[in-house]
């Protein structure tokens, strides 16, 4: 969320309830507006193909397709993601921004070429026929643009032009595979082209912005390789955060509980919808921690830093260090008993709501949603606490961090679905609580030891080590 703090400041700098109503509105649809459209996207798909005819069977075949298309996209651009980042950041602090937009083609270039083939060649497999194979193949490939234009996105702070292009996105997707509808189009093929058509919208207003924001550019596109070899954890920790979170659920496509819809796409709706609904409640954490932790930690921890490469007194820098450590353990307490509020309010009321409505929520799918809300609210602490390691460039704690979160994961997933459906979930609540642990035991111990890796671990002379890829990144960008 680089960037956003700045846009952020000057709302929260207005004093008033009103103005304060806003501010906190504002940044709820900046950080939880992608998850919430895109499922109003799936809601209203799931509307407009009850209306168009469409059995349980293609109401579930483009749900699985969508899912399958946007996910596995999702894991594999994941690995790039946080290096991405973090050379975007180094390029804006060098006022580099010539460098930013060649290196996030490269990088779409580069899953592109390795993604397509992989995904041609499960759907080749997958016994899906050749429509919808074409469009999840769109879509695919949509997404990887996507997922990595959400990584320059972030340093952008014209979120409210983002906002609108999400919107008009979910909006135009919409109306398109109504109208292949009432052309008699097919019902599933109108859902997907719709869909397509969304995500292509979304893009082109992500290019727009990113153009807007950042020069045409030079140098070599792949420049960014060479941050692998600067940070070489940050490829795991991107893969493992995500294939973490989302591990359970493949896992669980496999259990008594999953459902094959067609070929190799399977579903768990027993499973799956409770845990999209417990996943909205962790939300409050991922928006209190940009309205409330960069907002409140940044200054601190600048300050702190700019006296240690300035010329600050050794007193200044000690009351600057407390400083910024009272406001590191505050803010994690806080965001701690909001998520708790939170969930212990899910778990209660809106368990017994589901019930009331009458919405189609079997019992187990209730008390599956409670056990998750339990899960993702840990979640969302612990990742919060791993977000502050990459913060102090910790950024082995955090591999340690949550690659202890996917293998708790995987591993007790993977028994439990073996056992009665009553342990089904406390798979990611177990893994949830591992990685709250661990991440919570390396920060503390980091930053009560940070003076000691800020100047002793530093080495007295550096030299610069040009492995493979540092000496690749150079050729190319000769």
């Amino acid at each position: 969320m680089a960037g956003i703090g700045f846009e952020l400041k000057k709302l929260f700098s207005k004093k008033g309830l009103l103005l304060q109503a806003r501010a906190n509105l504002y940044a709820s649809l900046v950080v939880a507006g992608p998850m919430l459209m895109g499922a109003i996207f799936l809601l209203g798909a799931r509307y407009i193909s009850t209306f168009g005819g469409a059995s349980i069977h293609q109401q579930d075949l483009i749900v699985v397709i969508i899912t399958y298309s946007l996910l596995f996209s999702l894991i594999l651009t994941s690995s790039l993601l946080f290096v991405l980042a973090r050379f975007v950041a180094d390029m804006l602090y060098i006022d580099a921004r010539e460098r930013v937009l060649p290196s996030m083609y490269g990088a779409i270039s580069f899953f592109l070429a390795i993604g397509s083939v992989m995904w041609l060649i499960f759907l080749n497999v997958s016994q899906l026929s050749f429509t919808y194979s074409l469009y999840s193949f769109i879509l695919f490939c949509e997404g990887v643009f996507a997922w990595i234009q959400i990584s320059y996105i972030s340093a952008v702070k014209e979120y409210r032009g983002i906002l609108i292009g999400f919107l008009i996105g979910v909006a135009s997707g919409l109306v398109v595979s109504l109208i292949f509808i009432l052309l008699k189009y097919e019902v599933v093929a109108s859902l997907l082209a719709g869909t397509c058509v969304a995500y292509g919208v979304l893009i082109i207003d992500f290019t727009i912005v990113l153009h807007q924001f950042f020069p045409m550019g030079s140098g070599s596109p792949f420049k960014f390789v060479e941050w692998i070899d600067k940070y070489p954890q940050l490829p795991f920790v991107g893969f493992f955060s995500t294939l973490g979170l989302f591990i359970h659920l493949l896992l669980m496509w496999t259990s008594p509980w999953g459902i094959q819809v067609e070929g190799l796409f399977y579903h768990a709706p027993r499973h799956d919808i409770p845990a999209l609904l417990a996943f909205m409640t962790s939300l409050v954490t991922t928006v209190n921690f940009v309205t409330s932790v960069e907002v409140n930690f940044y200054p601190k921890y600048r300050l702190y830093f700019s006296l240690l490469n300035g010329d600050g007194s050794l007193s200044n820098i000690e009351k600057a260090y407390d400083d910024m450590l009272d406001v590191l353990k505050q803010e994690i307490f806080y965001l701690a008993i909001q998520q708790i509020f939170v969930t212990l309010f899910s778990i209660t009321l809106v368990g017994e709501l589901l019930s009331y409505l009458k919405l189609g929520f079997t019992a187990s799918m209730i008390e599956m949603f409670r056990v998750l809300c339990v899960g993702y609210g840990i979640y969302a602490i612990g990742n919060v606490l791993m977000l502050f390691l990459l913060y102090f460039s910790s950024n082995t704690d955090a591999l340690w961090a949550v690659s202890s979160f996917f293998v708790v994961n995987t591993v007790v997933t993977m028994y439990t679905i073996t056992l009665s459906q009553a342990y089904y979930g406390f798979g990611f609540v177990l893994a949830g609580v591992i990685l709250y642990l661990v991440a919570l035991r390396l920060l503390f111990s980091y930053t009560d030891r940070l003076d000691y890796y800020i100047f002793t671990k530093q080495p007295v002379f550096f030299v610069q080590k040009k492995s493979f890829l540092t000496r690749l990144a150079d050729k190319l960008d000769s």
